[in-house]
């Protein structure tokens, strides 16, 4: 999916769910935090979001980050990361792929996210008892969770609890991949 096309489902996606929920984009400005011209300019695909932006936005309307991503899907997907479009934040340093959003009430998300050499990405609190799961398959990372730092490997994992601001840190010298599951309690 080409940016320009990511673009125009995420701005479908979020006037559906406005519309829904029988909001105004003021109504949404004073949820999200996010202005009422960003928020026009998003539903017509006239902006590209960032990461922190759309997760403001999901999380004053209350669904999961891919709600604005989802598409139709069948009982099988096969998914590609050649078919993926990343969203990009940091200087495009840190990239996210959904390559498994939240759908058919599952409460849960798959991303691969990469983390280039010297990125430093801050992630906001999620709602309360939203919790992550990282495998890093690919180079070193640390996170700070809360006041503790924890310093994660190739070939190791780290569960926390999400609603709590988060700090994902590449000091290395080599790109940093890893698979992010995201738990939301029903």
């Amino acid at each position: 999916m080409q940016t320009t096309q990511l673009n125009e489902l995420i701005g479908k996606r979020l006037k559906e769910m406005r519309m829904k929920k029988g909001l105004s984009l003021d109504n949404v400005a004073e949820l999200t935090g996010v202005s009422k011209p960003m928020l026009g300019q998003i539903e017509r695909a006239r902006s590209n979001p960032t990461v922190s932006t759309l997760w403001k936005i999901a999380e004053g309307l209350n669904v999961p980050f891919t709600a604005f991503l989802e598409d139709k899907k069948s009982e099988v997907n096969i998914v590609k990361e050649t078919e993926l479009t990343p969203i990009k934040e940091n200087d495009e340093q840190f990239e996210v792929f959904p390559v498994f959003p939240m759908a058919g009430g599952k409460p849960f998300e798959i991303y691969k996210v990469t983390l280039l050499p010297g990125c430093h990405y801050q992630a906001a609190a999620h709602p309360t008892g939203v919790e992550e799961y990282l495998w890093l398959y690919s180079g070193t990372i640390r996170i700070r969770i809360g006041d503790e730092t924890y310093a994660i490997r190739e070939k190791e994992g780290i569960q926390f609890s999400a609603d709590q601001s988060h700090l994902y840190m590449n000091s290395g010298k080599a790109t940093a991949s890893l698979v992010m599951v995201i738990y939301y309690p029903l």
